[in-house]
């Protein structure tokens, strides 16, 4: 039977072995797949079993229960080795050589994925032994480690390239050293990039400030993107920052895990609050700042910075769309300071506030004052990060139904996340007749925590010790046929709002000319990004991040997150000091 497959499958002629050969290599790399499947299934059941616990166990934060700090998650970049120069040198050769996407014999890079080009997207590339480049602009470098080493003999390469558009070096650690190299760069060729993706290297305020002045000159703006997660600028960076947002055509600012603290976030807003004057002669539209996307994700953002935002989303400068706040301790005082000014805003579109410690009577503040005519996604669920940053989890239960249920009524909501939170089977019931009107969302997503789920079995079953024909079994009352009726109208409930989003989907993105009907599954993994993300994160797209990410949740790698104990590279690339490559 092998050899009558292996040659359906791989023709050849009658005696040679080669079907059968590439046959049976075909049949042992599926058997892999099938265990690295099955270990990955095992361990999302195990994963969700400890976070329902971990919900439980906390339930409504209390900040003199679990104290967290308000000067933001330490910004500590990824453990990682910085390159040797021969590892490099292919790909600097090629830039100096003016060179793009192209894998010329010689050049020492191969077609990204043998040709079929980015994964999920196609878009080509050439990749070399570090490093990749694509045919959009992008150069991705994330995770190839540069150092201080490498930088300066990096940027040299892209003097003469006009290629590169896209600027990603994702956890570098270049250091304080490495972002003035990058700002000499910036500052003399101002038109050249537009996406800087500097996450992770080491950048302190001093070094920060030497970007902003570039990024900020006259000429400079050409710059649209600025990712500066988990680099520590500290709350001395405020002014820079907001000078950034003021000065520059920036629209997408990522400040996530950069020890801004709630001081430093209230004190960037409040900068920009004071520097809205309306300019003569231009309408209210025409004066908003260009910033559109702002990630504040892990920086300790408490009530006062969390006012100071709501305030600046609800000025005439503001021209924000999304917002991403969690990770941080929020709390109910915090999620009402920012409901102060969110009715207000002209364009909110995107709020997400996970694991914000936000308890129900925080998360109907900012329900009820949510932007009707712009909104279309707000997750208040959980972070997969809350363990490891130390954060709350979100406690949202059936007393928020009433404004959820006004919510989707009376807005256009596409995408509606609470993951594991308190709301009660119950409360799901009574919020279904909203979610079913509802002809524009598309993603729902509420997990009920075990003990409610179990309440629901359980409620009303009689307690008295008489039972019936078989041993242990309880007897047939009205009470356990009430709670029989009561898990038949949840499983109808969860049906009907499953049918109606999968109703939804093909409705949005439906049957055009004659293509096949998009299936829920594809709109999961195609679609739903864009409910929660702008395009702009294509532009920083790395398939270094993303084949780690991707081997991390199928148990086929771990993620390392600490540093070794002893291991003083950090502290080497804040001085500047080179010969960290071994």
């Amino acid at each position: 039977m092998a050899a009558s497959i292996g040659r359906l499958l791989y023709p050849s002629h009658e005696s040679s072995l080669t079907a059968v050969i590439r046959y049976e290599k075909d049949r042992a790399r599926l058997r892999a797949w099938a265990g690295v499947q099955r270990r990955h299934d095992a361990l999302r059941k195990k994963r969700a079993r400890t976070w329902a616990a971990r919900v439980a166990a906390q339930g409504p934060w209390d900040p003199a229960v679990k104290p967290i700090s308000l000067r933001g998650v330490p910004a500590v970049p990824m453990p990682v080795k910085v390159a040797r120069e021969h590892e490099l040198a292919p790909l600097l050769r090629h830039l100096r050589g003016r060179g793009g996407c192209e894998a010329h014999e010689g050049s020492g890079a191969r077609e990204l994925e043998d040709g079929r080009g980015e994964p999920g997207y196609g878009v080509r590339g050439a990749e070399f032994p570090r490093g990749v480049l694509y045919e959009d602009g992008r150069m991705d470098l994330c995770k190839m480690v540069v150092g201080p080493d490498h930088i300066g003999a990096l940027m040299d390469s892209l003097r003469g390239n006009t290629f590169v558009r896209h600027f990603l070096l994702g956890n570098n650690i270049v250091g304080p050293r490495g972002a003035r190299e990058i700002a000499a760069f910036a500052a003399e060729f101002p038109g050249r990039m537009q996406t800087w993706y500097l996450a992770g290297n080491c950048i302190d305020a001093g070094s920060f400030r030497a970007l902003i002045d570039a990024w900020a000159a006259p000429a400079g703006a050409a710059v649209t993107d600025v990712w500066m997660k988990r680099n520590p600028l500290g709350a001395e960076a405020a002014g820079d920052a907001a000078r950034l947002i003021a000065r520059t055509g920036v629209q997408t600012l990522d400040l996530d895990q950069t020890e801004l603290g709630d001081a430093g976030v209230a004190a960037l807003f409040e900068d920009l609050l004071r520097a809205e004057t309306r300019e003569p002669g231009k309408e209210e539209e025409e004066c908003r700042f260009p910033l559109r996307q702002v990630y504040l994700n892990g920086n300790g953002i408490s009530e006062a910075g969390a006012r100071a935002v709501g305030r600046f989303l609800g000025s005439p400068r503001c021209g924000i769309t999304s917002v991403y706040m969690s990770n941080n301790p929020l709390g109910n005082a915090g999620a009402a300071a920012l409901a102060e000014g969110l009715s207000a805003t002209p364009g909110l579109q995107r709020l997400l506030l996970e694991s914000a410690g936000i308890g129900t009577r925080g998360a109907v503040a900012l329900l009820e004052a949510l932007p009707r005519g712009t909104i279309r996604s707000l997750s208040l669920g959980q972070s997969y990060a809350t363990e490891d940053l130390g954060q709350a989890y979100n406690w949202v239960g059936d007393e928020a139904v009433d404004a959820l249920a006004a919510l989707l009524r009376e807005s256009r909501l596409e995408y509606l996340s609470l993951g594991l939170c308190a709301l009660s089977p119950a409360g799901l019931v009574r919020l279904a007749p909203s979610i079913l009107a509802s002809s524009s969302l598309l993603y729902f997503r509420a997990e009920f925590l075990p003990a409610r789920a179990a309440a629901t079995a359980t409620a009303g079953q009689d307690k008295g010790k008489g039972q019936g024909k078989g041993k242990g079994q309880p007897k047939a009352t009205s009470c356990s046929v009430e709670a029989g009726a009561r898990l038949q109208e949840l499983a109808r409930c969860e049906r009907a709002i499953r049918e109606h989003l999968e109703g939804n989907v093909r409705a949005r993105y439906g049957a055009k000319g004659g293509a096949t009907t998009m299936s829920y599954r594809e709109f999961m993994d195609e679609e739903k990004r864009w409910l929660v993300n702008d395009g702009a994160v294509r532009r920083i797209d790395s398939v270094y991040r993303n084949r780690d990410a991707g081997m991390a949740r199928r148990g086929a790698m771990t993620l390392v997150k600490h540093w070794e104990e002893g291991d003083d590279s950090l502290e080497r690339v804040m001085r500047g000091v080179t010969g960290l490559a071994v």
